[in-house]
C-alpha cells in the first residue's frame, strides 16, 4: 500500500505515538470546569479529503483550546501464524511511510497554528471500530472524519468508515468535504420527537466560538406556523449564548431536502442522531443529510 505525500497548505490516535511529534505548548483555553479542554480525534489516511479535516480540525481545535489528535489505523495482519519472510519489508516500508506522513502533517500544522498541541498516533485493525475505541482512550470531545467531494453535478458520497464510525460514535462527529466551504453561518435541524439539548448546546457553543449567526430548522405539515415547543427550546439554548444572533425556520416537506436547502454553504450544518439505531446506526434524515450536504456536518448524539 502507498501512501501519498501531503500537498501544502493554501495560505491562512492502544496506538503508538509517532516519533518526533512531541506537542507543541498549548493554549490557555480551557473547560468551563477549569480542566482542559478535550482533545479533537482525526481519522487520517493519507487521502486529500483527510488531510483536509485534519486542517479544519487544527483550526477548530485551536479555537476551542483543545489539543489535536492525529490517527492513522492500519491493516491488522493475522498473529497465528508467522508472516511470510519475503513480505515482512513491505510491510516494514509501508508503517514507516504512514508514520512519515503523520509526522509531516503534524509539523505542519504546528507551523501553521501557533501554540497547538498536536500528536499523532498509528492503530492497527479496522478504521471503524479504532477510532471510536481511540476517541475512548483519549476522551476525545470531537471526532473528525474527511468525507468525499462534490464534483460536478454527481453527489457526495460517505465512505463506509464515516458512516461507521458516524453512527456509533458516542461524541459529536463532524464529516467534513475538500474544499469545506465558507458561508453565512450555523445551520441546526431541530426534530421535536426528543430531547434536542445535546444538538442545540453543541450549534450554539460552535457558534459562539466562531462568532456567527445560527438558524434553527424545523421541518412541519403544510401550513403550520413555527410550533411553541421550537421556540421554547431554541430560546432556552440561546440564553445560555446570548450573543448568537438566531432566527427559526419552520416549512413543510421532507427534512432531509429541506436541511439541505437551507444550509446551502453554510460554515456548519448540525443534526441529531439517536443513539441505539439499528444497522448503520443513523436514521434516515442524518444519514441522508450526511451524504448529501456540501457543509461540513455535525452529527450529535442524542436520547
Amino acid at each position: 500500500m502507498s501512501v501519498p505525500s501531503v500537498p501544502p497548505a493554501e495560505p491562512a490516535p492502544g496506538p503508538t505515538v509517532t516519533p518526533g511529534s512531541a506537542p507543541a505548548p498549548a493554549p490557555a483555553s480551557a473547560t468551563a470546569a477549569g480542566r482542559p479542554a478535550p482533545p479533537v480525534l482525526v481519522g487520517f489516511d493519507g487521502s486529500p479529503r483527510s488531510l483536509a479535516a485534519a486542517r479544519w480540525a487544527a483550526r477548530e481545535a485551536l479555537t476551542a483550546g483543545a489539543p489535536l489528535r492525529l490517527l492513522h489505523v492500519g491493516q491488522a495482519w493475522p498473529t497465528v501464524q508467522p508472516i511470510s519472510p519475503e513480505f515482512q519489508p513491505v510491510l516494514g516500508a509501508s508503517e514507516r511511510a504512514a508514520r512519515d506522513v503523520l509526522s509531516a502533517i503534524a509539523e505542519e500544522l504546528r507551523a501553521a497554528h501557533e501554540g497547538l498541541t498536536v500528536e499523532a498516533a498509528t492503530a492497527e485493525g479496522g478504521p471503524g471500530n479504532e477510532i471510536p475505541r481511540e476517541a475512548a482512550r483519549s476522551h476525545a470531545g470531537l471526532i473528525v472524519l474527511g468525507a468525499s467531494g462534490v464534483e460536478r453535478h454527481v453527489v457526495a458520497r460517505l465512505g463506509s468508515t464515516a458512516l461507521h464510525v458516524a453512527g456509533r460514535a458516542e461524541v459529536p462527529v463532524v464529516l467534513v468535504r475538500e474544499p469545506a466551504p465558507h458561508g453565512p453561518g450555523v445551520v441546526v435541524g431541530v426534530d421535536l420527537a426528543g430531547d434536542y439539548t445535546a444538538v442545540l448546546d453543541f450549534a450554539y457553543a460552535w457558534a459562539a466560538r466562531h462568532g456567527l449567526a445560527l438558524r434553527a430548522v424545523h421541518a412541519a405539515p403544510a401550513g403550520e406556523a413555527a410550533p411553541e415547543p421550537l421556540e421554547a427550546a431554541v430560546a432556552a439554548a440561546g440564553a445560555r449564548h446570548p450573543r448568537v444572533a438566531t432566527t427559526c425556520v419552520t416549512r413543510s416537506g421532507d427534512p432531509a431536502k429541506l436541511l439541505l436547502e437551507e444550509a446551502g454553504g453554510a460554515d456548519l450544518l448540525v443534526v441529531g442522531r439517536r443513539r441505539h439505531r439499528p444497522l448503520h446506526g443513523m436514521g434516515p434524515t442524518d444519514h441522508a443529510v450526511a451524504h448529501h450536504a456540501h457543509s461540513p456536518v455535525a452529527l450529535i448524539p442524542h436520547g
